[in-house]
């Protein structure tokens, strides 16, 4: 059986509203969450993470490609430190982002961040390892651990697209406490990665766009 027969059996029991009204989106969902596989890949989406916090899909695309040109191609610890602050700023970066690329690239090269090892590890405690590098708050960490690492339990409160999908999905009020979204969120584990993907699908249907491309708290 696959990751997402698994998840959409589980889903069926714990939340079966949710199930019912995503029917139309399951078999759009992969069969497996896809990880990245080498401390390189992991390393450039934990950067294009960074450069996404708080812009839209279309802008952050632009800048991490300007990024990654002024990397000389390839986003790396070596070529991100070789940049000067001020061209990754004339690259698109807030020199907010600028410090925070400088200070993942310092706990990487210094050892005390393996990105590999986080595959190892639980959800939670990869989370608690990221968290702690200046700049990188929950939003920022639950993007990486679901589209980098492929996480299956992983769920975002900060993030705007779900945050609206589950206000109209189960007619919440608008700017709902994040505590009642992570309340509901509960029944869906351990697939809250699934979940949400069913979320943002729902989202992207209605609004005709990628859901990911508004703006979001860090």
């Amino acid at each position: 059986m696959t990751r997402r027969a698994t998840a959409l059996q589980h889903l069926k029991k714990a939340d079966p509203y949710l199930h019912k009204a995503t029917l139309g989106h399951h078999t759009s969902l992969p069969a497996q969450l896809v990880a990245k596989r080498t401390s390189a890949e992991l390393f450039e989406s934990l950067v294009s993470t960074v450069v996404s916090q708080q812009l839209g899909l279309a802008a952050a695309d632009a800048i991490f490609t300007r990024v990654k040109k002024v990397c000389g191609g390839r986003v790396t610890p070596e070529s991100v430190l070789k940049v000067q602050p001020q061209t990754l700023r004339k690259a698109g970066l807030s020199s907010a982002k600028v410090k925070t690329l400088k200070a993942i690239v310092a706990t990487v090269q210094n050892g005390e961040l393996n990105l590999l090892s986080l595959k190892k590890i639980s959800e939670a405690d990869a989370a608690e390892r990221l968290i702690q590098i200046w700049g990188l708050g929950p939003w920022s960490v639950e993007m990486f651990l679901m589209f980098a690492l492929g996480r299956a339990d992983v769920f975002s409160s900060g993030d705007l697209g779900l945050a609206r999908a589950m206000e109209t999905l189960y007619e919440l009020p608008k700017n709902s406490p994040r505590e009642t979204l992570i309340a509901i969120s509960q029944k869906w584990s351990p697939h809250r990665t699934y979940a949400s993907l069913l979320l943002w699908a729902t989202r992207d249907t209605r609004v005709g766009r990628d859901t990911r491309s508004e703006a979001r708290r860090v």
